[in-house]
């Protein structure tokens, strides 16, 4: 049963990237991507590491036995030092009993980011991933593990295929050109890929790259195959969902793996003992056929920013906070190399004036306020609010 055991070393990574996020979103502490792809076992959350807090320390510690399904008091009595101490502790533990997982998503509403999911569910996303992926020598992964899709195709996925998991955001594009080998599969988000492109990574014959958590372009599909890639795969699910269908090209229609079904437009997923339940996508969903389908928009009306939902309302009403800000409307923006990004249109406070050190006050306040992927790139002053 090897195939189903989650090694110490590999809870450590998950616990890596929760703190950073858990640290993004409770105290406005941000670290870079090559850092965090730094932190390994021993690196230590006192002052020789991390130099976290107390609560700092026991708010991750807390989120971080949640992902693996154990309760809020599993650290209070013995609060971990290392990445190392707190995965043994994990390890030991889920060993034992192993019933759930608990993801967040990138909602700032904590109450509702929260979903949990039935181990074997988990699993057995995993399983639909490892057949699409099937035939692989080893997976490289620019995505952080601690989200549930990042989790199920950098983890698990891997593990039941016992194929060698490697962790690449420390890797440059060009370290990566060099790592790449005949048979490999790279998972990365279209920014990342897009990213890559622009980098001018390469790679080996039969290597495949996949990608999930926004739209794949056309042209960004074709440069990819271009570097390559001779195999493209696009996953398709969410936090709430589980992994929910697939595709090979932008052009086609998702297929639905065969653990879900859908019923009067409703996606239907069959658990595995059997049971049934309505699980309904957070996107409109265009059935092409019995089990094919096209997104057609969000539900919530989030856009993805690097492959995050965000709430533009949300960001807007955040950034009513500032004092220079009377009102405020976020809009979506694409540059010209196809990255999306937020634009905002603000109507100044009395006395603020629209010029340059307003946008930059206004831009630092929202570097310490608003997590990376809300943040602005764009503003435009305005005596009232233009029309959507």
């Amino acid at each position: 049963m090897k195939s189903f055991v989650i090694s110490e070393e590999q809870i450590a990574r998950v616990l890596g990237a929760c703190f950073a996020d858990e640290l993004s979103r409770r105290f406005n502490r941000h670290f870079d991507f090559l850092t965090i792809a730094s932190w390994d076992g021993q690196t230590s959350f006192g002052d020789d590491g991390l130099g976290l807090a107390a609560d700092e320390v026991a708010v991750c510690a807390r989120r971080g036995a949640a992902i693996f399904g154990l309760s809020e008091t599993f650290f209070e009595s013995s609060a971990p030092t290392d990445f190392r101490a707190a995965a043994k502790a994990i390890s030991d533990a889920i060993s034992q009993r192993l019933d759930y997982f608990t993801f967040k998503s990138a909602s700032r509403d904590d109450q509702n980011a929260e979903r949990r999911h039935r181990a074997d569910e988990i699993y057995q996303d995993a399983a639909a991933a490892a057949n699409v992926l099937y035939g692989r020598r080893r997976l490289l992964s620019f995505v952080a593990p601690h989200s549930l899709m990042g989790f199920e195709l950098t983890i698990l996925t891997p593990n039941l295929q016992r194929i060698e998991s490697i962790d690449a955001r420390g890797m440059t594009p060009e370290d990566l050109s060099s790592t790449l080998s005949y048979g490999d599969v790279l998972i990365a988000t279209p920014t990342l890929w897009r990213y890559m492109m622009r980098e001018d990574l390469t790679s080996p014959d039969n290597t495949m790259a996949v990608s999930f958590g926004e739209a794949m372009a056309p042209d960004l599909a074709a440069d990819m195959r271009k570097a390559g890639f001779g195999v493209l795969r696009e996953l398709y699910g969410s936090t709430e969902t589980g992994l929910v269908g697939w595709r090979d090209a932008p052009t086609e229609p998702f297929v639905l793996f065969d653990h879900w079904r859908h019923e009067d437009g409703d996606p239907i997923r069959i658990a595995p003992n059997g049971d049934e339940r309505s699980a309904p996508a957070m996107d409109f969903l265009e059935w092409t056929g019995p089990r094919a389908f096209r997104i057609s928009g969000r539900r919530d009306g989030a856009v993805q920013i690097g492959a995050v939902n965000v709430q533009p309302q949300d960001v807007a009403r955040q950034l009513g906070q500032h004092p220079a800000v009377s009102d405020c409307a976020i809009r979506v923006g694409e540059r010209g190399d196809g990255v999306t990004r937020l634009v905002a249109h603000i109507v100044l406070s009395p006395g603020a004036k629209p010029d340059e050190k307003t946008a930059r006050d206004i831009d630092a306040w929202c570097r310490t306020s608003l997590r990376q992927q809300e943040r602005p790139r764009i503003f435009h002053f305005h005596e009232s609010l233009p029309e959507p």
